[in-house]
């Protein structure tokens, strides 16, 4: 039974959760001072827990379609997949994987506040679309990198319009439109990086060493666009989000030389999604400031110091979980 149910984990990549978690509440903060009604009362966490519930289905479904898609090429050259080991059967994968891929999207859509629920369901179907295109041509294909970089931009972009934030204001014109999608750009950017250095993981030959240069390159936009005409942000936050991933990417790659470490280094990408989120939260705290100055001690106020504060916990928390998980659960 134990051992079923630790096959069913491997399968999921739980692990890496947190940082699937830490994108969304990254574009939901957004969306929640770029609205023009500062949304408050209960509600507003109701629809963050049912965004995260749906968002991580949709996440766990599309692992197990992973391996599912992938059972006959794991037989050939990775045996130990729960799959081809046999502890796990296709047919199971295909049901369990698709079932929560189906109530994930469901979830997202129904937790999306505001008039904006039409855009929430066209990201979301978007979203299902990528993971399925990835999961069932990734094997051999150039192009694969970049569907699975659209797959985690979106995160973002969700958790923007599902909160209520606006696409008619002025945040969405000129320079601030372009220093909000920056965001969601450098998560696709990290992603398709990522990807690429995964591919070797169980291929031969080792990563290109410009992929492993980008890493450092990736996270630059989120403190150029700061110095943006018109664009208000807090510089230092955007920097210091950058430095720390650039520490950990550094000592990464210290720790785990090539081409044995392709695996670990893969892992250590993956777990510092959360301080790309952090350096995106300059502009957040500037607008934010806005919303804390207003009659003390006012509901609105409130919401604003507890948002104030999610935007520190919910990516070093991610960034720790994510450590933590993996040491129970594969990241790859």
């Amino acid at each position: 039974m134990l051992a079923k149910l630790r096959a069913w984990l491997i399968l999921t990549r739980g692990s890496n959760l947190p940082t699937v978690w830490s994108n969304l509440v990254g574009g939901w903060l957004l969306g929640y001072v770029y609205t023009d009604r500062f949304p408050w009362a209960m509600g507003l966490l109701v629809s963050l827990f049912g965004l995260l519930l749906g968002v991580s289905l949709i996440y766990v479904g599309g692992m197990i379609l992973n391996d599912a898609f992938d059972a006959r090429w794991d037989t050939e050259r990775r045996s130990t997949r729960p799959i081809p080991a046999g502890v796990v059967s296709a047919r199971a994968a295909f049901v369990v994987g698709g079932l929560a891929l189906l109530f994930g999207a469901w979830s997202t859509v129904a937790a999306s506040l505001g008039g904006h629920r039409g855009i929430t369901c066209a990201l979301v179907a978007l979203l299902v679309a990528g993971v399925l295109v990835y999961d069932r041509w990734h094997k051999g294909v150039s192009w694969a990198p970049a569907v699975m970089g659209l797959c985690r931009a979106l995160l973002p972009l969700i958790g923007f319009f599902a909160v209520g934030g606006l696409i008619d204001g002025p945040h969405f014109r000129g320079w601030n439109l372009v220093a909000l999608l920056a965001y969601p750009g450098v998560l696709w950017l990290l992603t398709f990086s990522i990807t690429l250095v995964a591919r070797h993981e169980a291929g031969p030959g080792t990563p290109p060493k410009w992929a492993e240069w980008l890493l450092y390159l990736v996270p630059v936009p989120l403190v150029l666009v700061q110095f943006l005409p018109d664009v208000n942000g807090v510089t230092k936050v955007a920097v210091f989000g950058c430095l720390l991933f650039w520490l950990w990417v550094w000592a990464s790659n210290r720790r785990h030389p090539l081409p044995a470490g392709v695996g670990r280094r893969v892992a250590d990408r993956l777990a510092a999604f959360p301080l790309v989120d952090f350096a995106a939260a300059g502009i957040f705290f500037y607008y934010v400031g806005y919303m804390r100055a207003g009659t003390e001690g006012s509901i609105e106020v409130g919401w604003a110091v507890l948002a104030s504060r999610l935007v520190w916990a919910v990516p070093f928390g991610a960034f720790g979980l994510t450590l933590l998980f993996r040491r129970w659960i594969p990241t790859t």
